[in-house]
């Protein structure tokens, strides 16, 4: 397996797989080509973002982490799980995150951050991806973390005022895929791609304006995988849930997964 010396975890907000096939984002489909991917990842319920982000950072369903609406209310008397970042800041590892949705300040916890960046949306068709890819971009390359979280919330926040598949939607997928290839270019300028897995998620899908309901254009969302340690064009036929991205990104990271944490590496995403 190749040496994966750091991560870049993506999350695209509110992106349905089937908006991929009608958008053909061409970063995104660049990473599909070079990596594995999945189309029929599963999400978690209540699937709405907060609740589904932490899942994806701690590998564990909000029943277990408790985190089941959009605000910050642990269940008094639990124990936080470690996420993604404590395992990376305790292996000293850089870590940092660059996101425009403020809720997500609480996916980190105090202390296992080295670096972050926050600016709110405003307008969901403005550049505001555009600007935390830039962001990111310029930090990575500057300060190479060992793992980077870098969160694009327009396309959700455009599907909620126009409509899940619209093509005010598939615009801003279009400007979320044009985030990426911000960051994708300034790493590859600063020689970072060679050992490097990146990987490009959604929390939840939608339809017509909302979701949380539990249909499947909900709970179905993309999942990619790329780079450094990371199978070579291949589609993922098993199962995949959401709660598995952590145990996955902390296993090519060579990092232990903690005892709590429910998620299962996804093997067939790997090299080896």
């Amino acid at each position: 397996m190749a040496h994966t010396e750091r991560v870049v975890l993506i999350g695209v907000d509110g992106l349905r797989p089937d908006a991929l096939a009608e958008v053909r984002p061409p970063q995104i489909l660049r990473l599909m080509a070079t990596g594995a991917y999945c189309d029929h990842t599963q999400s978690v319920t209540p699937s709405v973002s907060l609740p589904c982000w932490l899942s994806a950072v701690n590998g564990t369903p909000p029943e277990q982490h408790g985190i089941v609406a959009n605000l910050w209310t642990p269940p008094a008397g639990r124990e936080p799980i470690p996420s993604l970042f404590d395992l990376a800041h305790q292996a000293g590892l850089g870590t940092a995150s660059f996101y425009n949705w403020e809720q997500l300040r609480d996916l980190a916890r105090p202390g296992s951050l080295d670096r972050s960046f926050y600016r709110r949306i405003g307008d969901p068709e403005g550049d505001a991806d555009l600007e935390v890819a830039a962001a990111a971009a310029e930090s990575i390359a500057a300060h190479r973390p060992g793992l980077a979280f870098i969160y694009l919330g327009a396309v959700d926040a455009v599907g909620h005022l126009h409509g899940w598949m619209s093509e005010a939607q598939f615009a801003a997928i279009r400007k979320a895929d044009q985030a990426i290839g911000l960051i994708l270019a300034a790493m590859e300028a600063a020689s970072l791609l060679a050992g490097t897995a990146l990987f490009v998620l959604a929390d939840h899908g939608g339809e017509d304006h909302t979701h949380g309901t539990g249909t499947p254009p909900d709970m179905t969302v993309p999942w990619v995988a790329s780079g450094a340690g990371i199978r070579r064009g291949h589609r993922i036929a098993g199962p995949v849930s959401l709660v598995d991205t952590a145990p996955t990104v902390a296993h090519v990271l060579g990092l232990a997964a903690p005892v709590e944490w429910t998620g299962q590496v996804i093997a067939e995403a790997l090299a080896d």
